[in-house]
């Protein structure tokens, strides 16, 4: 694979950005920030759809770009000598994705999952092995050396897709304890064969002893119907019985109650007879007493007349009081009133003043102005002719450094016998323009700037006048409105005097007599307890006719109720009931009952013994019925472990045979490598199975931290780059052509900077392109071509 050409729009950082790819060692140069690592961002998005790290619509789209702007990804790239095209866009809010691939310009597939799956069948390379095998940083080639050993194990199992191999191994071991703490588990609650028999030959025992309970409840069942039967004819002569014996008793507690409520009746008869009575005579004393109530009445009235009068004599006395203090109120808000009235009487006449200065010195205003005006005219014009001045006088000069024999600067023929008179013509108009025009205007300045003065310091006095009047007129106005408060003060304390003047006239007609209005209380005290005793007498009389209506109908009810007693005695009498032979046939349906309830339980009891043994059936079965699901549950475990184990050989075996293959490749390829890089000096790098490193110096091993930086540093890119080609050989992708660093000189100094840009162009024939990213500037003339962000 080739990258040809990478087009974006909208994409994070750049708004439009679009690059050719050359081929041979590459630069992509630019400061921290500048967007370098956002190429191979944007490659690896248009190949895949995914950024590095999962998840991009928070982070995809330019902060500038609207949500109607649409986000593209497009790659131009070479793959086995035929061109292809994949672009990527994505439109909206909830930026839905579209995608599509083209052959030679030959759309062959659309859709954004169908894409990516056709660019994973073309290199035969999923995202993480796309960025393992081709994408290398400073820190992945630092870290080769400078990790733990178990630590840099992990990194370099991780690059190869190993630690994929190494997670299963441990699911497989975990999964078969798992299965073995089970297995262990059903061992100790599954049943022994001996319990097994045991609970079988228990089922046939109490089945047998079932039937001969059954037999058993078939015969006490028909015994137990026949006293059924029994026991219903005794019922019916019973039932005939307690009828006759309960309308007896009917008839009995009827006639009881007819006599108690006959009894009641004559009571109250009593009671109402000794009622009316009493009343009569209450009545009689009530005629006597009727000229209480009517002087009680009279002297009520009387007493609410003079309750009147008082009211309006404290009225009139509040009047009185409120009177004076208005009078005070209104002596004291007229004198208000003429002295604000005084204050305030010239407010127009400063007005109009206040006018007539505010008009003075906008006029002042305007005139200075239209003198400011004048003055840059004239400054403007005095800065002209002095320019004009200046560009004579240096063509003087340039025309005498020159010298009789030079050309003129404004016709360009030679001077010769003009000279004098040309220089003498120049400076005529020098000196014409200083006398007759600067000189001139300067002195009318000189005048506009004295009639300015004087304008400034009239309206400085008129200004400081304009100030003192507006004072004045504020305070005026201030006083206004208080005037404006205090006059309608005064009218209301004017309405409300005549208000009260009138009320007062109206209440002079009224006279109260404080002396008066005490006897008259008294002789309601002394009236009121008589009065209060023929209202209660009238209260009792009130009753008197509803209770002889009361005593004729009680006299009719105890007739009638007398009637009525005599006709439920005789029906009672009349009532055919022998309770020797009602108790007899009582005795005789007990004891039946209690036969039969006997003779249930005894059949209840056969019939629970039945249900508790088919209980116990029930549960032993059951019992029998989980131990073989249990039993079954343990085989599928005990068959799970096997596959386990077998599965757990098998990777083993692979792992080995993987390492074996990987290791010896990654040696190999570094070796020649770094053979050639360090111009034979070193022949052989060793990657153990483990992925420990060494190098050999005059054919002795060394572990790799042994060696110098620089050394350490070559030995890392190699390494990086035999990684990378282990890689591409295993996912069977032999057609990638290019190579990424990000970075990859670090803070390292100028010297070892150079050691690695000369290990790169070493080995720059094995790759069509290899592309450096970087933020030194001061390397890009190393490079082939140069990306400059």
């Amino acid at each position: 694979m080739i990258l040809c050409k990478l087009k974006l729009e909208n994409f994070k950082k750049y708004s439009y950005y679009s690059m050719e790819f050359n081929q041979g060692l590459i630069g992509i140069i630019g400061k921290n920030g500048s967007g370098k690592s956002t190429i191979f961002e944007a490659i690896l998005f248009a190949l895949y759809g995914e950024l590095k790290n999962k998840g991009y619509k928070e982070v995809i789209r330019n902060a500038n770009a609207t949500t109607k702007d649409a986000v593209v990804v497009e790659l131009d790239f070479e793959f086995e000598g035929i061109e292809y095209r994949v672009s990527r866009e994505f439109r909206g809010k909830a930026l839905s994705a579209n995608a599509k691939f083209y052959k030679t310009d030959e759309l062959i597939t659309t859709g954004a999952k169908e894409v990516t799956a056709s660019i994973i069948n073309l290199t035969k390379m999923s995202k993480d092995a796309f960025l393992h095998t081709l994408f290398a940083s400073q820190k992945e080639l630092t870290s080769l050396s400078s990790l733990k050993n178990e630590d840099r194990k992990k990194m370099i199992r991780k690059l190869l897709g190993l630690e994929k191999i190494d997670f299963i191994e441990k699911e497989l071991v975990e999964k078969s304890r798992e299965l073995k703490r089970e297995i262990a588990a059903f061992a100790e609650v599954l049943l022994s064969d001996e319990e097994v028999q045991s609970k079988t030959e228990h089922i046939q025992e109490y089945k047998n002893k079932t039937q001969d309970l059954e037999t058993d409840v078939e015969l006490r069942a028909k015994e137990v119907d026949s006293i059924k039967l029994l026991e219903l004819d005794i019922k019916k002569e019973l039932e005939s019985y307690q009828k006759s014996k309960e309308q007896k008793q009917d008839l009995y507690s009827k006639c009881e109650l007819l006599k108690s409520t006959i009894n009641s009746h004559i009571q109250r008869q009593s009671n109402l007879s000794e009622e009316v009575s009493k009343l009569e005579s209450k009545q009689t004393e009530l005629r006597g007493l009727e000229s209480v109530k009517s002087e009680y009445v009279v002297l009520h009235d009387k007493l609410k007349e003079q309750d009147k009068l008082k009211e309006y004599y404290i009225r009139k006395q509040s009047l009185v009081e409120e009177q004076t203090n208005l009078r005070e109120h209104y002596t004291k808000s007229r004198d208000t009133i003429r002295r604000l009235e005084n204050e305030t009487s010239q407010h127009q006449e400063f007005a109009q003043k206040e006018k007539e200065f505010e008009s003075q010195l906008e006029e002042l205003q305007k005139q200075l102005e239209a003198l400011n005006n004048k003055e840059r005219e004239l400054l403007n014009h005095i800065a002209g002719e002095e320019k004009l001045i200046k560009d004579i006088n240096s063509k003087i000069d340039n025309i005498k450094n020159l010298g009789a024999g030079s050309d003129c600067p404004t016709c360009t023929r030679p001077l010769l016998d003009e000279y004098d008179s040309v220089l003498a013509s120049l400076e005529c108009i020098v000196n014409n323009t200083q006398r007759d025009k600067i000189e001139i205007a300067k002195q009318e300045c000189k005048e506009i700037q004295k009639s300015k003065k004087t304008y400034e310091d009239k309206k400085t006095i008129v200004s400081k006048e304009h100030f003192e009047l507006s004072k004045t007129i504020n305070l005026m106005e201030s006083k206004k409105r208080d005037l404006q408060k205090e006059n309608e003060h005064f009218e209301k304390v004017e309405a409300q005097g005549l208000k009260n003047k009138e009320e007062l006239f109206k209440l002079e007609s009224y006279e109260y007599d404080k002396k008066t209005h005490e006897n008259l209380l008294e002789e309601q005290k002394e009236l009121k307890s008589k009065y209060e005793y023929v209202l209660s007498l009238e209260t009792m009389l009130q009753r008197l006719d509803s209770i002889k209506e009361e005593l004729k109908q009680t006299s009719e009810n105890i007739e009638k109720l007398n009637n009525d007693y005599n006709e439920k005695e005789l029906k009672y009498k009349s009532v055919n009931y022998d309770e020797v032979k009602h108790k007899q046939k009582q005795k005789e349906s007990d004891e039946v009952s209690a036969n039969k309830e006997q003779k249930l339980n005894q059949l209840n009891e056969l019939k629970v013994q039945i249900a508790i043994i088919q209980g116990q059936i029930k549960t032993i079965q059951q019992s029998l019925d989980n131990n073989s699901i249990q039993l079954a549950k343990v085989q599928d475990k005990k068959d799970d472990l096997i596959d386990y184990e077998k599965i757990k050989i098998s990777l083993g075996d692979f792992k080995t045979k993987l390492n074996a293959k990987v290791a010896p490749r990654i040696s190999d390829i570094a070796s020649n490598m770094y053979s050639l890089i360090t111009k034979g000096k070193y022949q052989h790098i060793e990657v153990s199975n483990d992925f420990d490193f060494y190098i050999y110096d005059e054919g002795r091993k060394f572990p790799i931290e042994r060696f110098s930086g620089g050394e350490v540093d070559l030995a890392n890119l190699v390494l990086r780059i035999a990684i990378s080609k282990t890689l591409t050989e295993l996912s069977g992708a032999s057609s990638i052509g290019f190579l990424a660093f990000d970075e990859v000189f670090g803070s390292q100094d100028e010297a070892r900077r150079m050691e690695i840009l000369e290990a790169f162009h070493t080995i720059k024939e094995q790759y069509r392109q290899i592309f450096l990213i970087s933020h030194e500037m001061e390397i890009k003339e190393m490079f082939e071509s140069v990306v400059e962000l």
